[in-house]
């Protein structure tokens, strides 16, 4: 994967999960089901298939040991870092952390570069 579409792609994750980090402490996890992309869940697209089972009131162990071994059949370091990156931020919802402390966490799987562009959706 090139740089551009690493990046490209991190900062789409970073700004959904933050948007829906913001939503869900107003409106509560509940309100997060009409947001998950059906077709993503399916192909188990790491954030929108947690999300899922977040919504579900799955417990957060059980859900982190889920995500881990999706994860873990990833062959690309890129793409398993923007995996961990999804899981992070849906068990970070999860545990109602607000945007600042989301972005923060994922900012931290990147370099300092994109950590700033990551704090910048949570402002």
């Amino acid at each position: 994967m090139k740089r551009e579409e690493f990046e490209k792609a991190y900062l789409a994750i970073a700004k959904e999960a933050i948007e829906w980090s913001d939503f869900a402490r107003y409106n509560g996890i509940l309100s997060l089901e009409d947001r998950i992309d059906v077709e993503k869940y399916e192909e188990r697209d790491i954030f929108h298939y947690g999300m899922r089972f977040v919504v579900d009131g799955t417990d957060h162990d059980f859900l982190d040991n889920i995500l881990t071994n999706i994860i873990n059949q990833e062959k690309d370091e890129d793409e398993k870092t923007l995996k961990i990156v999804q899981k992070e931020a849906a068990l970070l919802i999860q545990q109602g952390d607000n945007p600042r402390v989301v972005a923060a966490v994922i900012g931290s799987y990147v370099d300092n570069e994109l950590a700033k562009a990551t704090r910048k959706f949570s402002e």
